[in-house]
């Protein structure tokens, strides 16, 4: 059961990337806790921090690590480190001059712990996500979409795409919708929705937080409810 619950795990896409990046020697850290529950199973990233800085005014890089616990009906739960990503977002046109934004957001992922992959909590094997951003925002309003390949060590290889809208549903918070979508040679494709928010508490403090679940696949693999809740800080 452990594999099927790591599956649907790893099956997920990331959330969906947009285009924009802090500013030249500006940060944003995040620090939040994730949850996905499958077939009455639960896998927990708690906590899940990324750390982002402003390498110019279109470069972004990334570094994100979560810590993971599998919670299985009627046994004892397994935590550990899970993977970490290190990427860089560079958005190399701009809507002010090309009438979109255009980006690539290269990340790299391995895992942490050895021991964790005895035991189930990762998938065993690096990855690497080559994904093409595209960002359009008139007003208030943006829409976000993305596509790539996820080039997997020990594993068929994936495609990837989600499309995000934003809206600012009020002064101090911003609206969300996105679809993601997975896919990989000889298996079923996981189609995620998520609603969120963004709510800016302070001028560098932002709370963020969704839930969502798969559409598809209908099996032990589908995701049933995911959540995330978080905060952001700017610096």
């Amino acid at each position: 059961m452990a594999a099927l619950i790591l599956a649907a795990a790893t099956a997920n896409v990331a959330a969906v990337e947009d285009t924009g990046t802090p500013g030249s020697g500006k940060w944003e850290i995040k620090a939040g806790i994730g949850a996905q529950r499958s077939s009455g199973n639960w896998e927990l990233g708690a906590p899940e921090s990324e750390l982002n800085y402003g390498a110019g005014a279109n470069t972004q890089l990334v570094l994100g690590v979560r810590r993971v616990q599998l919670r299985e009906r009627g046994q004892a739960s397994v935590s550990g480190w899970g993977s970490a990503t290190a990427g860089v977002k560079w958005r190399f046109a701009d809507q002010d001059e090309s009438g979109v934004d255009l980006g690539l957001m290269p990340a790299f992922s391995w895992n942490l712990s050895s021991s964790a992959e005895r035991r189930g909590l990762v998938e065993p094997g690096r990855s690497i996500a080559l994904p093409l951003l595209l960002g359009y925002k008139r007003g208030v309003t943006g829409i976000y979409a993305e596509a790539g390949r996820n080039l997997i060590e020990h594993g068929d290889d994936e495609w990837l795409a989600g499309v995000k809208l934003t809206n600012d549903c009020l002064p101090a918070v911003e609206c969300r919708a996105e679809v993601q979508h997975s896919v990989a040679r000889r298996q079923i494709g996981h189609t995620e929705v998520n609603l969120g928010f963004k709510w800016r508490l302070a001028e560098d403090v932002i709370l963020d937080a969704s839930a969502g679940r798969d559409l598809h696949p209908h099996d032990a693999t589908q995701n049933q409810a995911i959540f995330y809740f978080g905060i952001q800080l700017m610096r």
